[in-house]
């Protein structure tokens, strides 16, 4: 078994105060947290299909099939979409 030492007493204190001394719970939690930080859900592409995808945008938005929100939109949108979860 290997020991996760942390260094912050932020968040050694959050942990402190969500957990206690449950390491059950802590551990659950954690091994969420790495499985779902490792995979995306999205499949790996290589570094040639996100050149082809980046460059199909650019050129999307340049020709005007795709177009930019302002800051606004991008705003307000983000909030009604946060507000939905």
């Amino acid at each position: 078994m290997k020991t996760i030492q942390i260094n912050n007493p932020d968040i050694e204190n959050f942990i402190s105060s969500q957990y206690g001394n449950d390491t059950e719970g802590l551990l659950s939690d954690f091994v969420k947290f790495v499985k779902l930080s490792l995979n995306d859900g999205y499949p790996a592409i290589s570094k040639d299909e996100a050149k082809r995808r980046v460059a199909k945008a650019v050129e999307d938005v340049k020709s005007g099939e795709a177009v930019l929100l302002s800051q606004e939109e991008y705003d307000t949108d983000m909030k009604e979409f946060i507000n939905s979860l």
